[in-house]
């Protein structure tokens, strides 16, 4: 018996237009009402997760910033953070800067309101277009290093993967003490989005923590995703299950793999292993 669900997001439970089926809406309902914790464990921020899943029923903390923070939203309060520190910030935007990649740096949690540029390639679409998404909240600014006074959430990168993938383990060398999260970007498959977070945070052990704070056991943790962030997520849960469109090094960790997004592929996720 599963006592818990974590969901990703985005390619998860949102489609490519950002859309939820009400498949998924119902299926979570149903959990939900046989009194299992159904939550989400993702990459995204406390305003833009809560705004993305407002129609589901959801009874647990949320799991965000790639496990960076757990929160208690009806509460308004988080029940553990981690933050970036300062100077090893300063290293990602220097370690990103000195290979032609311009750094975004994420405000402090919880809110994570606001995230700061100064420079961008025109011809990124992957960073103009979440630009255009978010520009309640996106600012340019003169230097982003003006914002590393304080510790932040992240520093993030979109590049196109011809050019991150020669680079992964320089990055990964030039940043010791951090980790470094490499995911498809959701929204263009010619991306790869690069999270710099603090040490030893993940979405696993994000679900880990969580897990505890609700005194449950792993083996009664149900986890499913789709993207490279989400691997470890699956490796912890007792069962990981994959979307049929997930990358296929996360099809191959999964405990099973389900439909693709496009074709319910949560719901029937839900219908097949909670009764």
């Amino acid at each position: 018996m599963y006592r818990l669900i974590a969901l990703d997001i985005d390619g998860t439970l949102l489609n490519g237009q950002r859309e939820m089926s009400d498949a998924t809406v119902d299926a979570v309902r149903h959990a939900a009402g046989r009194g299992v914790h159904v939550t989400v464990c993702t990459g995204r921020s406390l305003p833009s997760a809560v705004s993305a899943v407002k129609r589901l029923p959801l009874n647990a903390p949320f799991v965000l910033n790639n496990g960076a923070m757990i929160y208690d939203v009806p509460m308004h309060r988080a029940k553990y953070l981690r933050h970036l520190p300062n100077h090893l910030a300063m290293d990602a935007v220097r370690v990103f800067r000195g290979i032609g990649f311009h750094p975004i740096v994420y405000g402090p949690l919880p809110e994570v309101q606001y995230f700061y540029y100064d420079s961008f390639d025109p011809d990124n679409h992957a960073f103009v277009d979440y630009a255009a998404q978010n520009a309640d909240r996106v600012h340019r600014v003169g230097d982003v290093r003006e914002f590393l006074r304080q510790d932040v959430t992240c520093i993030t990168v979109a590049e196109r993967n011809e050019r991150v993938k020669p680079r992964e383990s320089h990055i990964r060398a030039q940043l010791p003490g951090t980790e470094v999260v490499f995911e498809i970007s959701p929204w263009d498959p010619c991306y790869h989005v690069i999270t710099v977070m603090p040490s030893g945070v993940s979405k696993g052990d994000g679900l880990r923590r969580l897990a505890q704070l609700l005194g449950i056991r792993l083996s009664e943790v149900m986890a499913v995703g789709d993207n490279l962030n989400d691997l470890d997520m699956l490796d912890v849960a007792g069962l990981g299950v994959a979307m049929g469109n997930a990358t296929p090094e996360t099809r191959a960790r999964a405990d099973h793999v389900t439909a693709s997004v496009d074709d319910d592929g949560v719901a029937r996720a839900i219908e097949r292993f909670i009764h």
